[in-house]
């Protein structure tokens, strides 16, 4: 298996199996206050880089939430056809605050089940944006769903996960600080896998085959 049909493979994996089961703000740096109309969007998984806005194909509505699968490191163990790859996920998502048309508020009703019915904040007129710094939870979300999926496969594209070295995975740091890129939040999750290398001819000898 070439690194070029891996990369597809695990982007499109992830694209499957982890971006589909969830969903993230839509970024508006522009307008991120109390204007701004709550939109959700699928993270995209993008290999390697994450492209600029210029740069992203048109079904794409934004770089972030996204995550980026990315190779780090790979050993060709020859004698045994193995191959063996270092992979990186980085994930992004975008958070600024509490918006209107996102939280329910609950309010006493006895006509309604259980006694209280929801409403959204802008309907009552009330507080419709609270900046704050909760949007660690969502990317610690996204950590946990993919950290469950991974683990619950044995094999990702027919590579086998190397279990027995463990998956690691934590929040991005700078001299030993945490980023802060507020309201855009991030974190990586690291394995390896097995993808066998196969029999290889050498060129010199493939016109005498």
């Amino acid at each position: 298996m070439t690194l070029h049909s891996i990369m597809d493979r695990l982007v499109k994996w992830i694209d499957d199996n982890v971006c589909r089961e969830i969903t993230f703000k839509l970024p508006n740096d522009a307008t991120n206050d109390a204007e701004y109309s709550v939109k959700y969007v699928r993270p995209k998984a993008f290999p390697l880089y994450v492209p600029g806005k210029e740069k992203l194909p048109p079904s794409v509505a934004a770089p972030i939430p996204s995550v980026c699968v990315q190779f780090m490191e790979g050993n060709d163990d020859l004698s045994k056809h193995q191959r063996r790859l270092k992979i990186r996920l980085c994930l992004a998502c975008w958070n600024p605050g509490e918006h209107s048309g996102e939280i329910f508020h609950p309010r006493k009703n006895t006509t309604a089940l259980g006694g209280y019915s929801y409403y959204l904040a802008d309907q009552e007129g009330g507080q419709t944006y609270t900046r704050n710094m909760e949007g660690w939870r969502d990317i610690i979300n996204f950590t946990d769903l993919t950290l469950r999926t991974i683990e619950n496969a044995e094999y990702i594209e027919g590579m086998r996960i190397v279990k027995e070295s463990g998956i690691k995975y934590g929040i991005f740091t700078e001299d030993g600080k945490v980023w802060d890129y507020y309201p855009y939040w991030h974190d990586w999750i690291s394995l390896e896998l097995d993808a066998g290398v196969g029999t290889r001819t050498p060129d010199i000898y493939k016109d005498l085959l």
